[in-house]
């Protein structure tokens, strides 16, 4: 269930003087998830006179929010995305930016995002997506949360941006030195959870929200058994990964050296069934033409956009040119 944020609004009057050039179709929307959680959201459409192509999604990086997509006072991805003819919905996963957590309860995993959190948004999205495709765009855990659960059945989008996207698994990372450099990371989060029970990236300066003791523990599972699977056991999302037939363009960055590496974010998204189109930058694209951007500047900086509307536009030409037909269901098919 999706429905607009008249608080959320009454807070944005209040600080309409530091408001700049705002965009006028920022409308804000709260979305309820079966479990009762309230995911808070802000939907961007195109300009006056530009044609809606669909959707996007547009879920956030670990440790992240809706934010790293944009602001109303600062243009990001989300804008540059909605300028090219397709509305955007950012969001915030539970326990990140401003969505909230059930009553009495401080522990999120990593299965509520796959299982409750993506597909009631893209269901929302699905409901006002004017019969246009819906195309989610996932930066590192948003990517890899949009394959699981697509893959799992549990999301019907008609496409997926996975944006340095890969799982913590040795199968999957093909260094050693980086390996045990994501050992060392996870020996450091492990202890983080031991001592207080979260990891503290606002204070560890690694992110701007904090994550759930749970949720860490199930990234450390991951790594330690080597499966990317559901806590329960019910779901093996590598495998699932098969069953992923829509098209998918994986972004990766040779600036990303460790979190998301071109090799690690190839090797992840070639286990998808579907069309595939990857996209590496090996220097940044903006007027200086610097390095290639790290993790987070693949899409807070300007280096790598012109990669990530290449992306989007490849997905759009691959639904155009499988002549899509409306489904019961919502969705699209060859």
């Amino acid at each position: 269930m999706c429905s607009r944020s008249p608080s959320a609004r009454e807070r944005v009057r209040k600080k309409k003087s530091q408001v700049h050039a705002p965009r006028a179709s920022y409308e804000e929307l709260e979305v309820r998830t079966e479990d009762g959680v309230a995911l808070r959201a802000v939907v961007d459409d195109p300009p006056d006179g530009v044609a809606l192509l669909g959707t996007c999604v547009m879920a956030h990086a670990m440790f992240a929010r809706k934010t790293e997509f944009g602001r109303r006072d600062r243009k990001g991805l989300a804008h540059a995305y909605a300028a090219a003819g397709w509305r955007t919905i950012a969001f915030d996963f539970r326990g990140h930016g401003e969505s909230t957590l059930q009553r009495g309860t401080a522990e999120w995993g990593y299965d509520d995002l796959v299982r409750h959190d993506l597909p009631a948004v893209v269901g929302c999205a699905r409901a006002r997506s004017d019969g246009k495709p819906v195309v989610v765009v996932g930066h590192s855990l948003g990517g890899h949360v949009a394959l699981a659960a697509q893959g799992t059945g549990r999301l019907e989008a008609d496409g997926i941006l996975a944006i340095a996207a890969n799982v913590w698994i040795r199968e999957l990372e093909t260094s050693r030195v980086r390996w045990a450099a994501k050992l060392a990371l996870g020996r450091v989060m492990r202890e983080s959870v031991l001592r207080i029970g979260r990891l503290p990236a606002r204070s560890m300066r690694i992110g701007s929200d904090d994550a759930s003791g749970r949720f860490v523990r199930d990234i450390l599972r991951f790594m330690g058994a080597g499966q990317w699977r559901s806590y329960d056991g019910r779901d093996d999302y590598l495998a699932s990964l098969s069953r992923v037939d829509v098209p998918v363009c994986a972004v990766s960055s040779d600036g990303d050296l460790l979190t998301c590496h071109p090799a690690s974010a190839e090797a992840f998204a070639r286990r998808c069934s579907g069309p595939l189109h990857m996209v590496r930058i090996t220097r940044s694209d903006d007027a200086r033409g610097r390095r290639a951007p790290g993790h987070m500047e693949i899409v807070t900086g300007e280096g790598g956009l012109p990669k990530l509307l290449a992306a989007l536009a490849w997905i759009e030409s691959e639904l155009a040119s499988t002549a899509p037909v409306k489904q019961k269901s919502g969705t699209y098919a060859k």
